[in-house]
């Protein structure tokens, strides 16, 4: 049995400046979801004027949820304030926001089942 495995291209947008990175995850389970250690695909990319985009090559199709953030400080890890609320921009697929936490899995959730690129827009 041969298994579908195609590109997944991630795009992010929304940050200023360009002296970060951004971190993209991509989760193929809700229970490995918002655990980066244990990401299916991780990458760690340079920003570039406007939007950046990293392709994942030959991901098997299937169900999948993807988290960005722009670690400005760069740091490497997402900073947040006192209350818990994340200092530095974040994103999820399907460009779903969480109600007091992260997206949840069944809201960022796609399948990927060919080339295709997910937009994020880091807010």
């Amino acid at each position: 049995m041969t298994q579908n495995k195609s590109d997944l291209i991630i795009t992010t947008s929304g940050y200023k400046n360009l002296k970060g990175a951004i971190f993209i995850a991509v989760y193929n389970s809700e229970q490995n979801y918002m655990q980066q250690d244990k990401a299916s695909y991780l990458a760690i990319v340079k920003p570039t004027v406007d939007k950046t985009s990293y392709t994942f090559k030959n991901v098997p199709a299937g169900v999948y949820a993807v988290t960005a953030f722009y670690d400005e400080n760069q740091n490497g890890k997402l900073d947040f304030n006192f209350i818990g609320v994340p200092k530095e921009k974040t994103g999820f697929s399907n460009n779903v926001r969480g109600f007091l936490g992260p997206a949840k899995y069944e809201k960022a959730k796609f399948n990927h089942t060919g080339n295709q690129e997910i937009l994020i827009n880091l807010e």
